[in-house]
């Protein structure tokens, strides 16, 4: 019969991954180095896997250390948010609100979202993190954070939709480029354009290459990112055109850069996100009516 797993002996599992060292993991818990390297072997026994290979009095993490290192790493994220919360409440703060939101809203509108609620509800405090949909999503059911903001081209499983945004898209281009102070471009302005690749993963931009395809543009696509802001950061150095939702087009504006309405519409559509079975708390719905306003002037349309 297998024994319990020994708390301590995933704690130094973790910080031994983490820092690379059985001595940095040792520093870190008061423990003498011996200590460390006997509960990560007792570790190894009590689960059955072979978590390091021993060479040279080096430890290299074998690929059961990686996938175990997954999970402890969402058992640990738990426990920091009760640790959190428990120093939350002796400061006697009223609670904490986490939210992972998609590197688009990250980037550009949610930094004045989280000012405007800090002065709304001063008592409340925020963890924030920015991720891809999928990994905003996988947090969101594990419970790691209470709501998130992703884009409606992933699955959502069991989640619960509490508001969806339609957000035009805009072509962005340097300041000085040919297509410079055109009020709209279309796919044939594009003919031999160099275009930066939103990804080609992504509904917006299969939309963008059905569209081309239909109309016979002929485009080089050198670059490829998923990061919509790193896409505007590329046209800005004069990696070529991109196509992006209206949020990255209003900030590749504010940083010296040129935005156009593209035709035919191409949209982008975004989702927020939360457990069915947890309780929606007062902050979770100020902070929502404070992105609501701030969203207002980027929507096509929004239910």
């Amino acid at each position: 019969m297998s024994r319990q797993l020994s708390y301590r002996g995933l704690q130094a599992f973790r910080l031994t991954m983490l820092t690379g060292s059985v001595s940095a993991a040792a520093a870190t818990l008061n423990l003498s180095q011996p200590a460390v390297s006997r509960l990560l072997k007792e570790l190894e026994l009590d689960t059955g896997l072979s978590l390091f290979d021993r060479t040279s009095g080096r430890l290299v993490p074998t690929l059961q250390a990686g996938q175990l290192l997954e999970e402890v790493e969402r058992s640990f994220v738990g426990l920091d948010r009760i640790a959190a919360a428990t120093r939350d409440i002796a400061r006697g703060r009223r609670g904490t609100l986490s939210v992972s939101v998609l590197p688009i809203l990250a980037h550009s509108l949610f930094p004045r979202v989280l000012v405007d609620f800090a002065r709304q509800m001063p008592g409340i405090s925020v963890r924030f993190d920015s991720a891809g949909s999928q990994t905003v999503t996988q947090q969101i059911m594990t419970g790691q954070y209470d709501i998130g903001f992703v884009s409606l081209s992933v699955p959502l499983a069991d989640l619960e939709i509490t508001r969806r945004y339609r957000l035009a898209c805009r072509c962005i281009l340097p300041a000085g480029h040919r297509l410079h102070g055109k009020a709209v471009i279309t796919p044939q302005d594009l003919q031999g354009e160099t275009l930066v690749s939103a990804s080609r993963r992504t509904l917006m931009d299969t939309q963008v290459q059905a569209m081309l395809n239909r109309n016979g543009i002929e485009v080089s696509m050198t670059i490829e990112t998923p990061l919509l802001p790193l896409a505007s950061l590329l046209v800005l150095e004069g990696a070529g055109l991109a196509i992006v939702d209206a949020i990255t087009a209003a900030h590749h504006e504010r940083l010296g850069g040129v935005a156009a309405n593209f035709e035919p519409s191409v949209e982008l559509e975004l989702a927020v996100v939360r457990r069915r079975d947890a309780p929606q708390s007062g902050a979770e719905k100020a902070l929502m009516e404070i992105f609501d306003l701030r969203m207002t002037p980027y929507l096509r349309s929004s239910m």
